[in-house]
């Protein structure tokens, strides 16, 4: 599936888009009330958070069946990923009370079957989730820590796949210095300036 910045029409069915409207309209109401994401970015939200979001199904690996979204704050990217192809099972971990409290909203009134996990995911203990194909996360942590973070996924089989800025190259270089990592690395389809991770393997630099 081909995702194209300027026509959204291009990577959602007409329900698809359909349901994704109204997944923004619920955003915009929202954001009314408490910081779902910067004002600033409601005007220019289909370049700024769906197609960044959306670009995402391109990196996936071929069978991808479960997806998790670590710190998805109003559900990018598990909302998008989930709304644009609903055979997706995904989960969303988001530890703040107001933001998973608001995904569950949007889940029951789009009727997408989300599991919502409101914990930070450090503090999940071992065996109450599921082995996932596809761990992501958005804006949430540098990739050195990203790494620590999921490392027991990454060792279990696990592909995370985390869009980053334009600095991601000293993102890439500080996290080299503790890992050895299995990547690759594709450009942005929204700030040529930015990347996305894939990263199938790791081992500590000490091992």
């Amino acid at each position: 599936m081909l995702i194209e910045k300027q026509k959204e029409s291009k990577f959602l069915s007409s329900p698809n888009k359909r349901i994704m409207s109204d997944y923004i309209d619920l955003i915009i109401d929202a954001n009314k009330k408490f910081n779902l994401i910067s004002k600033s970015t409601e005007n220019n939200i289909w370049d700024r958070h769906i197609a960044d979001s959306a670009q995402l199904l391109n990196h996936l690996p071929n069978g991808t069946k479960t997806i998790c979204d670590v710190g998805s704050g109003a559900g990018f990217p598990g909302v998008v990923l989930k709304i644009i192809n609903m055979s997706l099972s995904v989960t969303i971990v988001e530890p703040s009370k107001k933001k998973s409290e608001f995904l569950k909203f949007v889940s029951k009134e789009l009727d997408l079957d989300l599991n919502i996990v409101q914990e930070k995911y450090e503090n999940i203990k071992k065996g109450q989730m599921p082995l996932f194909n596809v761990i992501t996360a958005r804006a949430l942590k540098p990739l050195d820590k990203l790494i620590h973070l999921f490392f027991e996924d990454l060792r279990q089989g696990s592909v995370c796949v985390f869009p980053k800025g334009e600095n991601w190259q000293n993102e890439l270089d500080l996290a080299q210095n503790n890992w050895l990592l299995q990547y690759s690395v594709e450009t942005s389809i929204t700030n040529k300036r930015s990347k996305i991770f894939i990263i199938k393997g790791v081992k500590r630099r000490n091992e």
